[in-house]
């Protein structure tokens, strides 16, 4: 009967499904611990603190293991906070480069799709403006205009993926941003060297 074979298809089905809304509910809560880990690691690089951030970034990268286990299994989960994790622990291992000169870890290292790296990259040029910008209230001109010059190239790479055809869902809005927050440090850079420099005529 019909009705026979699609009991026994249920039946068969009933275990996997149960696994699946298990798997979902942990991967919710470590997506959202990674999320916050990752956002620790900036804050903490910012401030200069390289241990601290450090372990939070480890702790980070441990999670991102544990999800993607669970993702192999159930490939339809990657969505929603899990998409944001990865993107945010992207963000992370570049910030913890660029102030500690650490080694950048990559996709394949992180185990993490290619399009998630991307926008990490486009939200730490934000974090950079930010570097920027400390470098300036601090007087190192010199490091200000090095992050700039680091800010303009990545904004030029990440353009390249954008024009003429959009290669990363989601990218184009961050370059449309990145490209009023580039041209505001730059702006912010020229006004600091033009106070520097009547300071010396002064």
């Amino acid at each position: 009967m019909l009705s026979d074979k699609i009991s026994e298809y249920i039946l068969s089905v009933e275990a996997r499904l149960r696994s699946r809304f298990e798997s979902r509910e942990k991967l919710l809560l470590m997506a959202r611990e990674v999320i916050r880990l990752s956002g620790e690691t900036i804050s903490l690089s910012h401030r200069g603190r390289r241990e601290e951030a450090l372990r939070k970034y480890s702790e980070a990268v441990t999670k991102v293991a544990e999800i993607r286990n669970i993702v192999d299994s159930f490939p339809e989960l990657l969505a929603g906070d899990v998409g944001t994790a990865f993107q945010e622990v992207s963000e992370a291992t570049i910030v913890l480069s660029l102030y500690f000169g650490v080694q950048l870890s990559f996709p394949k290292e992180l185990g993490i799709p290619d399009i998630y790296y991307i926008t990490g990259i486009a939200d730490a040029v934000g974090e950079m403006r930010r570097a920027v910008l400390e470098s300036l209230r601090k007087g190192d001109k010199a490091k200000g205009r090095e992050i700039m010059e680091e800010m303009e190239t990545i904004y030029e790479e990440l353009w390249k993926l954008e024009y003429p055809k959009s290669l990363v869902p989601g990218l184009r809005q961050k370059i449309d941003a990145l490209r009023k927050l580039v041209e505001d440090t730059r702006h912010d850079l020229f006004l600091a060297e033009v106070v520097g420099t009547r300071e010396k005529e002064d």
